[in-house]
């Protein structure tokens, strides 16, 4: 390409979306199939950070017009995974593609483009590679089996997605994972389809070999067995040996080395390694079971291994998650404190996802780590896939009427509470009632749905104060009125046993109180003054919650004590978040507040011509995204002062 990057600077148009265009703004780093930059996508409905990857000039040559058919197919696939409302978020999501002319030794090569979303990955890091690396820098240890386990499901989802539209990936690899979240909202996202080939394909682009040696199954190298799931399998075993130990499978570095070593029935142990998670190393039954599994999984025969990741993933994930609960280690948590003790300096970057003015009216809001959200409005469900609103047309939610509240369930799902007292499950593949609290008189409108644990809900009935319920073990519990609440408007856990509810109580005052569902006990707290408190949110791993309301109202629980203030100006704050290092955001009209842990509240964007307020928050560290009741989004990407440690893979 040269010394000097010509794309640098250059806005390309997109051939696909009327009045779309994409500012290219630095270059990220070169692959073995393209080369990669930051961007900012331009539209009259916002802006946005994109990744652009544009394919090198001698793959295009030496394929000649293979390689733009291959790419150009690889799109078209990958584009029916965005097809799908909600899209599925295990997969980097492809934007927009196009081409751009190039002269290369007298000839002019059409070089494809794909525009593809930017992942922020916070301070652990933005690929699994680097957070593993911070897990053994940080703790001593790789990722406890608790969270391989959750990564283990969103990888086998995305690579079950991929395969389905027809696509083997053929380089999964920990620097291909990219990562946001944290916690039980981390999110992992297959990424760089570069070399990506439609199944049945033969191995190599134009003349080179493909794939990356350690993690590589043997017919990438070799022309014995034709390439399909089974390839992408024995790459994602090799993944879950590294995430469990943060070292390879395989130490090699060539393709003849890879061919060799795979031939070989020997295997490591996961237990060979000193950085294994302790929980795990003394479950020897789990640990043999696993070493077995991934033994299997990484045959140098295709047909011996697992037919798809679906069929790995069901049979290592009994054995990840034991009897180990589903909390973050205190390991993890340990290593943010030590962040936060560093005194993390960020700098903020503010950006209008979506300007104000629509005609939409959000009532309610649900999040996952990636930026996507699922919205209940006036007039039906709508879905934010990180540029633009669509309307959620999966089979059933057509159908769902007068839709009360939503909420994340897990990265791939999102349950819907309706009127009539249903709570159905939302996925790309569509809509499904879970269940129903046997007493017809009662609808949910609030929902924690662990329905591992301990899942609970506040309620509503007519003639009857507010209930708090609890369903666990497959039954729901005697209902638990609020007899001294008015009404409630928020509900967030504060640790193990502890759950917060808020909103308004009899005497019109803020009203507050701490629930022990599984001790069935209720008990008020004092609060700020003012009428309400709107909306709360917990760390169950820090045993802190934060509540919000009118008129400058804040209740903040750490550990036993509950501590009120009252913002200057006495702004009405509507909603709120904390993030994993235990920073408070909260927003109303114009307005966004922030509060370090035991630290004091300031205001850190604010917009006087900003008329609708906000309704709901995203908060991971340095990532916030805001959503007003018109649908307009406000986001906020901090990177550490001095240092770009954010820059995504």
């Amino acid at each position: 390409m040269g010394r000097r990057d010509p794309f640098i600077g250059e806005l390309v148009p997109s051939s696909l979306q009327a009045g779309v265009s994409y500012l290219i703004e630095s270059r990220l780093g070169e692959g073995g199939t393209a080369l990669a930059y930051r961007a900012r996508r331009r539209a009259a409905d916002g802006e946005a950070v994109v990744v652009i990857k544009v394919i090198l000039p001698h793959i295009v040559a030496e394929s000649d017009e293979q390689a733009l058919t291959i790419i150009k197919k690889e799109a078209v696939a990958l584009g029916r995974l965005n097809e799908r409302i909600p899209p599925t978020p295990n997969v980097v999501r492809l934007i927009d593609t196009g081409s751009l002319p190039w002269g290369w030794h007298g000839r002019t090569l059409e070089l494809p483009w794909l525009a593809l979303e930017y992942v922020h990955g916070g301070v652990e890091g933005s690929s699994l590679e680097k957070r593993v690396a911070y897990s053994v820098r940080h703790t001593g240890f790789a990722f406890d089996p608790i969270r391989v386990a959750r990564a283990l499901e969103s990888l086998a989802s995305g690579l079950s997605e991929i395969h389905a539209a027809g696509i083997v990936h053929r380089d999964i690899h920990p620097g291909n994972v990219l990562c946001c979240g944290a916690a039980e909202t981390e999110l992992y996202k297959i990424s760089d389809f570069g070399i990506a080939r439609p199944a049945g394909l033969a191995a190599t682009f134009g003349h080179a070999v493909v794939g990356t040696p350690g993690y590589a199954a043997p017919e990438q190298f070799m022309s014995k067995f034709a390439l399909g799931a089974h390839t992408d399998v024995f790459s994602l075993a090799c993944v879950i040996f590294f995430m469990l130990t943060g070292e390879s499978l395989f130490e090699i570095s060539s393709p003849a080395m890879a061919v060799v070593a795979v031939q070989s029935a020997e295997r490591r142990s996961v237990t060979s390694s000193p950085t294994l998670a302790f929980e795990l190393r003394e479950r020897t039954a789990a640990t043999q079971a696993i070493d077995m599994v991934l033994a299997r999984a990484t045959s140098f025969v295709p047909k011996e291994r697992p037919p798809n990741a679906r069929q790995l993933a069901d049979s290592l994930l009994p054995w990840l998650r034991g009897d180990s609960g589903s909390k973050p280690s205190e390991r993890w948590v340990g290593s943010l404190d030590e962040l936060h003790a560093r005194d993390l300096v960020l700098e903020a970057v503010w950006l209008v996802r979506h300007p104000p003015g629509g005609d939409r009216v959000v009532t309610d809001v649900a999040w996952n780590a990636g930026g996507q959200a699922l919205a209940a409005t006036t007039t039906g469900l709508e879905f934010w896939d990180g540029s633009t609103w669509a309307d959620v047309t999966a089979s059933g939610a057509a159908e769902i009427g007068g839709v009360r509240f939503v909420e994340r369930l897990d990265p791939t799902r999102w349950l819907i509470g309706t009127r009539d007292g249903q709570l159905c499950e939302l996925s790309h593949e569509g809509v499904r009632e879970l269940l129903r609290h046997p007493d017809p008189d009662i609808t949910v409108t609030h929902a924690l749905p662990d329905f591992d644990d301990v899942a609970v809900f506040i309620g509503e009935a007519p003639e009857r104060p507010p209930l708090v319920l609890t369903h666990i073990g497959r039954r729901w519990l005697k209902p638990l009125p609020a007899t001294d609440a008015a009404f409630l408007t928020g509900l967030t856990r504060i640790d193990d046993e502890r759950f917060l509810v808020v909103g308004r109580g009899k005497d019109d005052k803020s009203y507050a109180a701490i629930v022990k569902p599984l001790a069935w006990e209720l008990e008020r707290i004092p609060t700020p003054p003012g009428r309400v408190l709107l909306a709360c949110a917990g760390r169950p791993e820090r045993g802190i919650a934060v509540a919000v309301g009118v008129e400058g109202a804040v209740l903040t629980l750490e550990g036993e004590t509950p501590y009120a203030t009252t913002l200057p100006g006495l702004p009405d704050l509507a909603t709120v978040g904390l993030d994993p290092l235990g920073r408070a955001w909260a927003a109303g009209r114009g307005r966004v507040w922030s509060r370090r842990a035991g630290g004091e509240w300031s205001s850190v964007w604010e917009h006087p011509e900003w008329q609708p307020p906000f309704v709901g928050i995203m908060v991971e560290v340095g990532s916030v995204l805001a959503v007003a009741v018109d649908g307009a989004m406000l986001e906020c990407r901090a990177t550490p002062a001095g240092r770009p440690s954010f820059t995504p893979v």
